[in-house]
């Protein structure tokens, strides 16, 4: 039994082959652009590496999000499209799950960890956990939410704990973390790890965890800016 497990949500086209929760292989290559043309040849690749074909998997992992929208859009494609092909259930995860059990790999001393995925216009997704459940999950203590990076600063400064992601350097270039209260692991955790996707989908029940594009919100709504400048005045 084998489970395939996918991230293309950033600048990484990343897979990984599971077998019993044991990590078989795990491939990562930082490529920026080009997910579409490189993801299914590094399947093949890693596949052909240990003489197994597509119909020697019985189970596809992916993350759903949050990151580009091309991206996670060829990845959910692929490993559908797969899990279909094969008639086999299909796993799908957010990166900020995969990130915070990363973390907890590393460092499991009961703080919180923020994982964090950068985003558009400054902004990064966080999402706080502490703890596992049963499933073997990290424990959210919140919903994922789009924020600024001084709001970032300041939720973790509040709690404490352990940083991890990419979102992590938006705060951090600009000084806002306390060295007293947020903290890395030995080895920082920037990269969605596709080995630690596969071992957490392994056993969780493929109708609870669709692999569906998920999508977070932005902390508060904005004013709205006018189409056209609005000029004070008479109009003759």
């Amino acid at each position: 039994m084998t489970l395939l497990a996918i991230d293309t949500s950033e600048q990484a086209c990343s897979v990984a082959l599971v077998e019993n929760s044991r990590v078989r292989d795990s491939r990562t290559e930082i490529i920026g652009r080009g997910h579409a043309e490189r993801l299914l040849p590094l399947i093949a690749e890693r596949l052909a590496a240990h003489n197994m074909t597509y119909g020697d998997l019985t189970r596809i992992a992916v993350t759903t999000g949050p990151g580009t929208f091309t991206g996670l859009r060829i990845g959910l494609s692929v490993a559908r499209g797969l899990a279909l092909q094969g008639d086999i259930p299909c796993i799908g995860l957010t990166g900020l799950q995969v990130l915070a059990a990363q973390t907890m790999d590393q460092l499991d001393d009961g703080r919180p960890v923020h994982a964090m995925i950068t985003g558009r216009g400054g902004q990064a997704f966080l999402q706080t956990f502490q703890g596992r459940s049963v499933d073997g999950l990290p424990t959210p203590l919140g919903d994922p939410i789009g924020l600024d990076a001084e709001d970032i600063a300041d939720r973790v400064n509040k709690s404490g704990g352990v940083l991890a992601g990419s979102g992590v350097l938006l705060p951090k270039e600009k000084g806002l973390f306390d060295p007293l209260k947020a903290q890395t692991t030995p080895d920082r955790v920037s990269q969605i790890c596709p080995a630690t996707l596969g071992q957490l989908a392994w056993s969780l029940a493929p109708a609870e965890y669709p692999p569906e594009p998920t999508y977070f919100r932005a902390a508060d709504a904005k004013k709205a800016v006018p189409v056209l400048p609005v000029v004070s005045g008479t109009v003759s």
